[in-house]
Order: structure tokens, then C-alpha cells, then sequence
């Protein structure tokens, strides 16, 4: 007889494995203490974890695939006194064979647990939707002694890790170095990056088993230095932790160094949004249809441990006496002036912009210049409207997304409490984790030391220390910059504009160009920019446009519907490959930093970089 406990799924009966998958696809009966008569035939194969009930109105299934299925944990029951706490982790002298979790049990219960941590897309009651985590746990006591049923959950937890694998095969996680470093800034937006790293990103690289290593930086131009300097090589990915600026470092900082080319082959780039802006972050998770909102970190770290990557075009930026390149945009006038000025609200938050976009409003400015620019179309070439841009976007949805299953059994996962399936799987929240990392068991988030530390709770730990710079450290530059990166064709900016080039002057109110679709988390500036298109949309505003316009144009920015759909007197926008602009007056920024005022021209390079991307 077995005993009924908790809220598990206790196995009961063995059932003959489906030799398609040979033994890396599992079945077994099972039945949930939380309503006796409820049992279920659960399967673990390449697609998951599927939940199985007989009823009278035939069968019913549910799928936890596998890509939302993040790792697992098998070992012994919960105690009630650990229960909102993680399972013991692995100490450095314990062999990484499996997920062995040690935790104390009830005396003379031979059971052993295994746990599977998903994050599933579900629906709120406003039918949006969101990352939830998900926690399965499977109950195994068919076997007399606590070593046979742990051998059993440790078979499931082998075949769960073999399917994981099998799904993101060839992607940068499982190449030889599969190991990420994360370049946190503590002082990126409001100046909570290390509690938001540490309370939302670590559990996660836990739960995923994926090694780490975390350097905090130190000054502006610490990631510069340190990835130009650095043995990056033995990293497979750097995430920077922070907002745009910190990745700005991170991509000029390897195209400081002359093995550039190799570095870019292998090393993908990340980021975790804890800055004011976090275009990028929210251009991928858009592009992707990934839920950004209400937990942006939560996203944006399920990307990181995906291990999928994309292309992404890089700009040449050419200024008077520099190189640089840029992954954002480059801006001009009214945007950039909201931008740099604001930052003495930093403290604000993200609400720094809007106040200081009504106060540039009362306060408008116009400057004098002239920009030119190579069309990426011919002007016989017809370019696609918004509203066909935003038709095309639309063809995708998250209901659709949520709808394709390969069985009409399946069942998306609601919120509503009447799930099937509630019974068995627990949900909780990522601010509340049962299984999360022990916060002790880091270097406390307030901490002001601002040297490299090795996470405890990463699986495989290191020992490097910061008397490792001097023994890693690769491409020493002293006096002033020096790029390498890829040979540009075309003019440079000391060359006269070609005659095929546009070329606009007079007053204008700002310029803009860009290349992702959003330049913050809730300003959707450009909705047909994609991470490796080939163009540069530039947005141009001449002096004229009167003040109710362009506050309508500031508005919308937030929708993606500021733009018109065709080119009016005031507002002009172009698809480009490549632009000067020579202004007399303003700021000029690269990515939301602050450039010297001066002519600047900007050609794409595409699909330059590896971006990491959800699945």
C-alpha cells in the first residue's frame, strides 16, 4: 500500500517502455495524493513530459514540452522546514554525474523525488501572456529500499537531460566551453542589477545546470578593457548584465582585438535588462513574440540559457578621429538631448525620460545640418507601408503559438484554477521560489567590493581570481584605441558624398537612425527593424512640425504608430545602408552614450555579431 503525501505523483506501476526513443523514452502510472481516484500515465520523451488521465469523456493530455523545460533535481523529500528553500547544492568535490539533491526525509520513507522546472506560457485573465514556473514532481516508491527508487527518478533525470540536450544540439551551450560569463554594472538603472542578478537570473542558471562566471565592473570603461584584454576564449557566451550602454563596451571592446574574427565565430552575446533603456532586450523578445512584461529579467535570462543564437547587424561608426560600432541606433537632436540630459534623474528610473520629454517640449530646440544617405532601395523600388509592415506582424500570434500542438488533446496551461492537470503541478512565482538559490550563499547584494567573484552556487566552480588579468590578458593597447573589425566598402567621412547618395539640408528637429525595433523597453521606435535585416531605417524631423504634432509623434512612440505611413513634409523615413551627418549644434549619441559633437557617418555590416535569442 502506498502511503498518500503531499501534492506528488507517486508511481505505482511500471509500464513497458516505448522502444522508438530506445530507453531514453520512459512510462510509468502514477496517481496524485491530492484526489485519491486521480491516476495518470505519464511519458517522458523528445517532446516532454506528457500527463495522460482516463475519464468518462475519453482521454485527456497535457504537454510540458521540452523547450520550456529548464533542468531538474532528484533526491529525497522536501522537509517541511526547507520547503520554501533549494535543495543542498553541489559541493566542489561531488562528481557532476546527476542531480543528486540530499535534503532530510520523513524517518523510514524510502521514496525519492524527482523535481522538473519548466517555465510555461500561460494566460492571465486579461489574455496575455507571461512565464510562469512550473514545478513537476514525480513521487518513485516502487522498489523497497530508498537506493533503487533514487536509481529510478536518477533514470528519469539521465533521459530528461539526454532530450534537453537532443533539442538544443548545435548551439553554443553545448559546444566544447560551454561555459558564460556575466558582466554585471551596479550602477545600471536604478542601481539594483546585483539583487535582480542574483534573484532572478542565478536560480535559474541552477536549475539549468549551466556554468558561470561573474565579473562586476568598475568604472565606464571596465568591459571595454576587460573583454579586449581577456582570454575570452574560454567563455562560449558574455551576457552583459545592465542596460545598452554595458553592451555597447562589451561589442566594441572585441572588435578592439585583432582575433576579432575568430572570437565572433564562437562567442554569442547577451544581455539582462537592468538599465533605464533596454532596446535591445525588448527588440529580441519582441521579434521572437517572447513575453517581456511584467518580468523582463525572467525573459531575458530563459533566453541566455537557450543556447539559440541569431545574427545581428553591427554599424561602423566613423567619426573625426575614431572607429566605434553600434548595435542600437545613432541619434541626433530632440530624442538624444531627452536622453543625455535626463541622466541627472537617474535615480527616477525610466520615468526620467518622460519628464524630461515634456520639458524638451516646452524648451524645443532646432538645429542646423545636413544629412546624407545611400538608399538600400532604388527610388523606382517601392518600399512596404506600415500598415503592411504591422499586417505581417501580426500574421504570428501567441494564440496561434499556443495552439499548434501535434495532438488536439493538448491543452494550453490557464491561470483560472480549473486546470485538469492543477492538481499535479505546482505553480509559483519567480519572486517566491521554493527550488531558488539560497540568497546567504552569495556575496551579498550590497556588497561594495567591485572585484570578480566566483558564484558559489555555479555547478562547476572557479578558482580565477584577479591576479588572473595579467596571466589571461591578451592585445595590451596603450595610448589611444585601435579597431580592427571588417574592411568597410564605400566612402569614409573625409571623402566627398558620392553622387548616388541623398543628401537633406536646413532646421531640423532631430535625426535618427536605427536598427532594432525598440530603443527602450516601451518605445517602440521602428516596428520593421529586425535583428539582421541589412537596413538602417532613418528617421528624419525638419524644423516646421508644430509642437501638438510632435507631441502625437512622442505618444505613439510607445504603440509603434508615430510613424506615417507615407512621408510627409515634416516627417521623412528611409530604409538606408549606409548615412553622414554633419551637424552644427546638439548631442550626437551611439547607442543612447554620449559621442563628440562632430560629422559622423555610419555604414551596416550585417549579421556581424551572434545575439542570443529565446528559442
Amino acid at each position: 500500500m502506498i502511503e498518500q503525501k503531499d501534492n506528488d505523483l507517486v508511481a505505482i506501476e511500471t509500464v513497458p517502455k516505448d522502444d522508438t526513443d530506445g530507453a531514453m523514452q520512459l512510462s510509468d502510472i502514477f496517481y496524485t495524493s491530492k484526489k485519491k481516484d486521480h491516476v495518470f500515465k505519464v511519458k517522458l520523451n523528445s517532446r516532454g513530459f506528457i500527463l495522460q488521465r482516463e475519464t468518462v469523456n475519453g482521454s485527456k493530455e497535457q504537454l510540458i514540452n521540452i523547450s520550456d523545460i529548464v533542468g531538474g533535481r532528484c533526491g529525497l523529500q522536501k522537509s517541511k522546514r526547507s520547503s520554501k528553500c533549494s535543495c543542498s547544492s553541489l559541493s566542489s568535490t561531488q562528481p557532476i554525474t546527476s542531480s543528486t539533491e540530499v535534503n532530510l526525509s520523513a524517518e523510514g520513507d524510502v521514496s525519492a523525488f524527482l523535481y522538473v522546472f519548466a517555465y510555461i506560457l500561460k494566460k492571465n485573465i486579461r489574455s496575455t501572456l507571461r512565464r510562469a514556473r512550473t514545478v513537476l514532481t514525480l513521487r518513485f516508491r516502487s522498489f523497497d529500499t530508498f537506493e533503487e527508487n533514487i536509481r529510478e527518478a536518477d533514470r528519469w533525470y539521465k533521459a530528461l537531460k539526454f532530450h534537453k540536450k537532443q533539442s538544443i544540439q548545435n548551439t553554443v551551450l553545448l559546444s566544447e566551453n560551454g561555459r558564460l560569463l556575466f558582466l554585471l554594472n551596479p550602477k545600471s538603472g536604478s542601481g539594483k542589477a546585483r539583487e535582480h542578478f542574483n534573484r532572478y537570473v542565478v536560480p535559474i542558471l541552477n536549475e539549468a545546470e549551466i556554468p558561470y562566471d561573474l565579473y562586476i565592473t568598475k568604472n565606464s570603461k571596465y568591459a571595454v578593457d576587460f573583454v579586449r584584454m581577456r582570454n575570452i576564449s574560454q567563455w562560449c557566451g558574455i551576457v552583459a548584465v545592465g542596460g545598452d550602454g554595458l553592451l555597447h563596451e562589451i561589442i566594441n571592446g572585441l572588435l578592439q582585438r585583432s582575433d576579432w574574427n575568430s572570437l565572433f565565430q564562437h562567442i554569442s552575446i547577451g544581455v539582462i535588462p537592468c538599465g533605464s533603456g533596454n532596446g535591445l532586450a525588448r527588440s529580441i523578445a519582441n521579434r521572437y513574440k517572447e513575453p517581456y512584461e511584467p518580468k523582463p529579467i525572467l525573459s531575458a535570462a530563459l533566453t541566455v540559457i537557450s543556447g539559440k543564437t541569431s545574427p545581428m547587424d553591427i554599424v561602423q561608426i566613423e567619426l573625426k578621429n575614431k572607429i566605434m560600432y553600434s548595435f542600437l541606433s545613432v541619434g541626433w537632436g530632440l530624442i538624444s538631448d531627452i536622453d543625455i540630459e535626463s541622466e541627472r534623474l537617474r535615480s527616477l528610473g525610466y520615468q526620467r525620460f518622460t519628464i524630461w520629454t515634456l520639458h524638451r517640449l516646452v524648451r524645443l530646440r532646432t538645429y542646423r545640418g545636413k544629412v546624407a544617405y545611400q538608399m538600400k532601395y532604388n527610388k523606382n523600388d517601392e518600399l512596404c507601408s506600415m500598415e503592411e509592415q504591422k499586417a505581417k506582424q501580426n500574421n504570428t500570434s501567441f494564440n496561434a503559438f499556443l495552439n499548434n500542438t501535434d495532438s488536439k488533446n493538448f491543452q494550453p496551461f490557464e491561470c483560472n484554477g480549473d486546470n485538469e492537470f492543477d492538481d499535479v503541478i505546482s505553480l509559483e512565482t519567480t519572486g517566491n521560489q521554493s527550488f531558488r538559490s539560497r540568497c546567504g550563499s552569495w556575496l551579498s547584494a550590497g556588497s561594495r567590493k567591485s572585484t570578480y567573484y566566483s558564484i558559489s552556487e555555479s555547478i562547476y566552480r572557479s578558482v580565477a581570481s584577479d591576479s588572473d588579468y595579467e596571466q589571461n590578458k591578451m592585445n595590451p593597447i596603450s595610448g589611444s584605441e585601435q579597431y580592427y573589425g571588417p574592411t568597410i566598402s564605400g566612402p569614409h567621412l573625409n571623402d566627398p558624398i558620392p553622387d548616388n547618395w541623398e543628401v537633406e539640408e536646413g532646421e531640423f528637429i532631430m535625426v535618427h537612425a536605427v536598427y532594432q525595433s525598440h530603443l527602450s523597453s516601451d518605445c517602440y521606435f521602428s516596428p520593421y527593424s529586425k535583428l539582421n535585416d541589412g537596413t538602417i531605417y532613418l528617421v528624419i524631423i525638419r524644423n516646421g512640425i508644430s509642437r501638438s504634432q510632435l507631441l502625437n509623434f512622442l505618444m505613439n512612440m510607445s504603440s509603434g504608430t508615430h510613424l506615417p505611413v507615407k512621408n510627409n513634409e515634416f516627417i521623412h523615413v528611409v530604409a538606408v545602408t549606409a548615412f553622414r551627418l554633419e551637424p552644427s549644434g546638439g548631442i550626437i549619441t551611439v547607442d543612447g552614450e554620449l559621442v563628440e559633437l562632430g560629422s559622423l557617418q555610419g555604414q551596416i555590416i550585417p549579421g556581424l555579431s551572434k545575439i542570443m535569442v529565446p528559442k
